[in-house]
């Protein structure tokens, strides 16, 4: 089963409580205290596999709380840490707040993992209490109860070539194609109900293809199969509209171009700008070629037009070399996390990451350690760690080139350093 939208409680475990213990060997009377801490609950990490193309196996699960840390014990011996607990889902599922709707992580590479809940600090024992004024305490911490959040796992389909048009315009047939896919194919408006994925793999090259189920009229607003597949979309490199072109087609091939486009722009006016070309199908049935001409008249020079046949082969070598030739020279889609206020874009860049921090709070802060001269680094740094916001930068990776407000800096897993390169 196809799922893309799930809800989670998620939970860390507890720490483990410290002990209170004493010092009890032969020929030492009065041994000290020696109660050691207890051990960390255990974090819920979110975590992408290349595996799963679904968030199915997530949906299934009942509980999401990681295992409570152990208790401390006697001769200072530290309670064991609570294992974490792995959720495995797709690359390209974005983990959101329930309540505010925005965007905590963006699980967009394979083997990318986020700690949604973290676990429990475990309680100290009262060899931590021990003071030259008290010798003996008998006081221990409990341990911490861990992170709770309610969140939203969402998928957002990774691909360089989104194929989008009417239903039955021929989309899983071309995938097939051009692919090494097998999608179901049927002769009856949306046969295809999820997303579809193939790989093209032509005079040396690569690209994933992601064939979207059918978009009608209103679908931004909900009609048809709903909004839910445009998200799927938003992530690829390109888009090809597909137009049936046949006598039998739903629309007039103008008109369906015109519907794709504008059901786009209704989702995301982004979606518009990605460069895209345009696929006239069914090129073997009588009459299609009056339809192709229509077409051609009332699209824009500048737009690739490919005219197709997949029973025939009519176009499919051409448009593979157009393809192969246009997208691999596009940059890969930057992804974009919303972290409370603060927003952070990802480049896409594989050596060094540049992100770009901004909210208010973080200009604000800039303003503030500019006064700060020599110790505008330390200050910045003591900032974040106050506010909680350094906890975010933790799931950054190391190294990191972070700008914020035209400011470079350097996250090397511990704290922001000026760039002075």
């Amino acid at each position: 089963m196809f799922v893309d939208r799930i809800f989670l409680h998620v939970a860390g475990g507890k720490g483990g409580n410290g002990a209170v213990s004493f010092r009890r060997e032969k020929y030492v009377p009065r041994g000290g205290p020696d109660g050691g801490r207890g051990g960390d609950g255990g974090n819920v990490i979110i975590r992408a596999s290349s595996r799963l193309t679904s968030l199915y196996e997530a949906s299934t699960l009942k509980v999401c709380r990681a295992p409570n840390g152990k208790p401390g014990g006697g001769s200072n011996r530290t309670g064991a840490n609570g294992e974490d607990m792995y959720i495995e889902v797709p690359i390209g599922t974005q983990v959101l707040d329930n309540k505010t709707g925005n965007v905590l992580f963006d699980l967009d590479t394979d083997g990318k993992s986020v700690i949604a809940a973290h676990g429990g600090r475990g309680g100290r024992g009262n060899a931590s209490f021990a003071t030259s004024v008290n010798q003996a305490p008998r006081i221990a911490e409990n341990g911490r109860k861990g992170e709770k959040r309610d969140i939203i796992l969402e998928l957002k389909s990774i691909g360089d070539v989104g194929i989008v048009g009417l239903p039955n315009a021929g989309k899983s047939t071309l995938l097939s194609a051009l692919s090494r896919a097998k999608p179901l194919i049927a002769e009856y408006p949306f046969s295809t109900l999820e997303p579809n994925f193939g790989v093209v793999e032509h005079k040396g090259e690569r690209v994933i293809l992601v064939d979207i189920p059918g978009i009608i009229e209103g679908a931004s607003r909900g009609a048809g199969l709903g909004i839910g597949f445009l998200r799927h979309v938003e992530r690829t490199r390109f888009i090809l509209h597909l137009v049936d072109v046949s006598p039998h087609a739903i629309q007039e091939p103008q008109e369906g171009f015109n519907s794709l486009r504008n059901e786009l722009a209704s989702y995301q006016s982004a979606l518009i700008h990605k460069p895209f070309a345009v696929v006239a199908t069914k090129m073997d049935v009588t009459g299609a070629e009056e339809g192709l001409a229509r077409l051609r008249q009332g699209l824009p020079s500048r737009v690739p037009l490919f005219a197709v046949s997949v029973p025939t082969g009519r176009g499919i070598e051409e448009l593979l070399d157009f393809l192969l030739h246009t997208v691999t020279k596009l940059p890969v889609i930057s992804s974009v996390e919303k972290k409370g206020d603060a927003f952070v874009s990802h480049s896409g860049e594989k050596e060094e990451p540049a992100l770009r921090l901004t909210s208010p709070f973080l200009e604000r802060l800039i303003v503030e350690a500019d006064k700060k001269g020599r110790e505008a680094e330390n200050y910045i740094n003591q900032q974040l760690r106050e506010s909680g916001f350094e906890r975010y930068l933790g799931s950054l990776p190391v190294p990191c080139r972070v700008e914020i407000s035209g400011i470079s800096l350097n996250w090397d897993g511990k704290r922001l350093r000026f760039n002075h390169d």
